[in-house]
């Protein structure tokens, strides 16, 4: 057991719900203006959208470094109670489970052949469904990986101090960086599997060790600052490599590429923690990116399923024709607010409400864990 260590609360962070915002946004972009668009018939506007919404993929990992640093300081906090395990997967499951749960009924219901891709999205191993010979499409890829994640992590935050902790942090984001390289000979780029894919978590597990010796010391983490400078220049330079290199080494760029994104979000989520509360960090406390940092989860969990859903009604789009494009990204935009808004207040949050009755301290109104999301 670790030794004793004073109980710090987590503040609410308000830039964490910007941050969270962005990712919500720019993984719906990613969906509505590149992987559903077919074609070069379309104006220079809508291709320029394309191109740039390529890279919204790098919302889900900007999700796990968040759920990192979030879950990995509540656990430290948490980690000397004698309801520690108990407390903690009773969180998670009211957290998560309730929309996941209607989101499985519904692709179960509406979407033919996909028993087999449900039953390993209700076991949380969605991640590996190809070594299944499963098709897996939909968002809960990502949660299967946290999922993965936090059936271990909690025993190591719990035995080991905040310091080793760190180290532990280092050594499987390393490591998992490391695994990606290694597995460029044999021209493997699936980063689904949770040993390819972890490295957000830890390094957002790595922020959360920092940010507890901060509050400890009575200090900001703005000490740190440099080194989540540097994670964003080494991570753009990592990403950008990858454009310079020929088109048969795809599990090189890959490799590269996605060691630059985890470097960048974790650098992006350092820095919004490190100057927490500054003017320079204002646009992240907007109201409109709180907004979709509030209703993120089912936001993420909902937009592809409405998407789908809209385009069987309306059918596909005729390429060139700008106008159905633009309607179809603000109806499906529309809807999903919508349909996340009523998630939230009719499901989440009277689900949420029960923490009173199974934790054995009740969490603070601010606290919430936000799990991930969806490529």
């Amino acid at each position: 057991m670790a030794s004793a260590t004073r109980s710090l609360p987590l503040p609410h962070l308000p830039e964490l719900d910007g941050v969270r915002g962005i990712a919500a946004v720019v993984v719906y972009l990613h969906h509505l203006c590149f992987t559903s668009l077919r074609g070069d018939g379309w104006g220079l506007p809508i291709l320029l959208m394309r191109d740039v919404s390529r890279y919204g993929s790098a919302g889900v990992d900007v999700f796990f470094v968040l759920s990192g640093f979030l879950i990995t300081s509540l656990l430290i906090r948490d980690r000397e109670s004698p309801a520690f395990y108990k407390d903690f997967y009773w969180k998670r499951a009211l957290r998560i489970l309730p929309l996941y749960i209607v989101c499985l009924l519904g692709v179960l219901l509406f979407v033919p052949h996909t028993g087999g891709y449900v039953l390993l999205s209700a076991l949380f191993i969605v991640n590996f469904a190809n070594v299944f010979h499963v098709t897996s499409s939909g968002p809960f890829w990502s949660l299967a990986i946290e999922e993965q994640f936090y059936l271990v992590w909690p025993t190591v935050v719990r035995r080991r101090s905040v310091e080793t902790l760190s180290h532990w942090a280092i050594a499987l984001a390393a490591g998992c960086m490391l695994l990606r390289f290694a597995c460029v000979p044999t021209g493997h780029y699936n980063y689904l599997f949770t040993f390819f894919r972890c490295d957000g978590l830890a390094l957002g597990a790595l922020i959360a060790c920092r940010f507890y010796r901060y509050q400890r010391e009575g200090a900001p983490l703005s000490g740190d600052r440099r080194y989540f400078i540097a994670s964003l220049g080494i991570g753009g330079l990592l990403f950008a490599v990858p454009l310079l290199i020929a088109p048969s080494r795809l599990a090189l760029a890959a490799a590269l590429q996605q060691t630059g994104v985890s470097l960048l979000c974790a650098g992006a989520v350092g820095l919004a923690i490190a100057y927490t509360g500054s003017p320079v960090m204002a646009p992240l406390r907007s109201r409109l990116l709180t907004f979709f940092g509030l209703i993120s989860y089912a936001f993420y969990m909902l937009h592809l399923y409405v998407m789908e859903a809209y385009d069987r009604v309306r059918g596909p789009l005729a390429e060139g024709d700008a106008w159905a494009y633009v309607l179809r990204v603000a109806i499906v935009l529309a809807i999903t607010i919508t349909l996340s808004l009523l998630s939230r207040y009719l499901l989440e949050l009277p689900i949420l409400r029960l923490r009173k009755r199974v934790l054995s301290v009740p969490a603070p109104k601010a606290e919430t864990e936000a799990p991930l999301f969806a490529d």
